[in-house]
């Protein structure tokens, strides 16, 4: 299982989800962690914890650069130019 998880971790996520969500439901019936795998399973919580953070700030990079494409005006007439900041 574990090494389940750490492949979907270092190869991204599945093209087929769409989404980036790789659907994963623990087996039934596993029991507690074994003692000797729990470095192996707090080293696979870290790397999914920053992997969370680096989807959330790219999350956030993108949203905003939405938000300045949005703020840019339409020109409607075709009259006017239209110029956007890229530097600031």
């Amino acid at each position: 299982m574990l090494e389940d998880l750490e492949h979907h971790l270092e190869t991204g996520p599945a093209p087929e989800a769409g989404t980036g969500v790789v659907p994963w439901t623990p087996p039934a019936g596993l029991g507690p962690l074994p003692v000797e795998l729990a470095p192996r399973a707090q080293a696979l919580v870290a790397a999914l914890n920053a992997a969370a953070a680096r989807t959330a700030a790219a999350r956030d990079g993108i949203a905003a650069q939405l938000a300045a494409v949005r703020s840019v005006p339409l020109a409607e007439d075709g009259g006017s130019s239209v110029y956007l900041d890229v530097a600031g």
